[in-house]
């Protein structure tokens, strides 16, 4: 029957072992070197993060003297335009693009709701309240039309 040993026995054979190893198993410190490719030193992850942020920082700077716009700010265009165009200008091929754009979003798994009220909320900072018709029980009138217009608004 073999005696179950105690746990600080169990510590000072590891040690006498490691001993051991240390003394009598050490590596040559003149053998040859096997490695084919140098290794790459690894850096402080603060030197990489600061690293990143200054090629962010050129890449952004590169998108603004070029007056290139990044992805986001061509989708808050589209969204602006979307929330302040009036809905009868808007020709079938516009609302196909609104459509598609809403079943991409859904199909990400965003909210329809929500993003419609986004949309919303877009509209109600970009468009005065009186020209802008609002959701049932909302104090907002029908876009107004002056009679001095001979024909519909432009700008809105």
């Amino acid at each position: 029957m073999t005696q179950k040993l105690r746990p600080d026995d169990v510590g000072r054979i590891v040690a006498r072992i490691d001993e051991t190893r240390v003394a009598e198993h050490f590596r040559n410190p003149d053998r040859p070197n096997a490695r084919c490719v140098k290794a790459v030193r690894r850096q402080d992850p603060a030197i990489g993060r600061a690293k990143t942020r200054l090629r962010t920082a050129h890449y952004r700077n590169r998108l603004d003297q070029a007056k290139r716009p990044s992805a986001s700010q061509i989708g808050m265009a589209f969204a602006v335009a979307f929330a302040t165009a009036q809905s009868t200008t808007m020709t079938a091929s516009d609302w196909n693009l609104v459509g598609r754009a809403m079943a991409d979003l859904q199909s990400r798994g965003y909210d329809l709701a929500a993003a419609t009220e986004t949309l919303r909320r877009i509209r109600h900072r970009m468009v005065d309240s009186a020209d802008r018709e609002g959701k049932p029980g909302e104090s907002t009138a029908a876009p107004i039309q002056p009679n001095a217009w001979e024909t519909t608004s432009t700008v809105f």
